[in-house]
């Protein structure tokens, strides 16, 4: 149950629902009988939105990532999907919430990073949008999406000065 849920964390959804559905076989009770259907659901809820994603249907992507996240709140993978979705349909604000939630859980999360920090230059907020841009140059030297991003930024911030 605890690789079940580790693999939860690290997005290996479908090994964590195998891993319970093999401990349900050999230990049928209620404990891991609930702990299957809360897997399953986080499971099914991460694929259902990674369709809907995949055909552009951003609102129901985000209401199916919703749906896992009432199982599993802190779900890093299902959150930084979420604001993906947010992002895609211009609320900037929630994809930013959903990636500092993701950001605060694992620091090192660099899409979610990346992702905020693409939200704060759609906002224009430059001074946070090349803070996380030179995080992210530092950890990824060699991406010159992100060297770029980050020149457009300091030189929104320039500007402004």
């Amino acid at each position: 149950m605890i690789q079940a849920e580790v693999d939860l964390a690290s997005g290996r959804f479908n090994e964590a629902v195998a891993l319970v559905e093999r401990a349900d076989k050999h230990q049928n009770n209620r404990e891991i009988s609930a702990v299957v259907r809360r897997v399953k659901a986080i499971a099914s809820a991460r694929n259902k939105g990674n369709e809907f994603f995949k055909f552009s249907k951003y609102s129901e992507a985000c209401t199916a990532y919703g749906e896992g996240l009432h199982h599993d709140p802190l779900n890093a993978i299902l959150l930084c999907n979420r604001a993906a979705c947010h992002s895609k349909l211009g609320q900037w604000e929630k994809a930013i919430e959903d990636c500092n939630t993701v950001l605060n859980l694992k620091s090192s999360y660099a899409k979610a990073r990346l992702r905020r920090a693409d939200c704060f230059a759609k906002l224009e907020k430059w001074e946070a949008s090349a803070q996380d841009y030179q995080i992210l140059t530092r950890e990824f030297p060699a991406d010159e999406e992100v060297a770029k991003a980050l020149l457009k930024a300091k030189s929104h911030l320039q500007r402004k000065s």
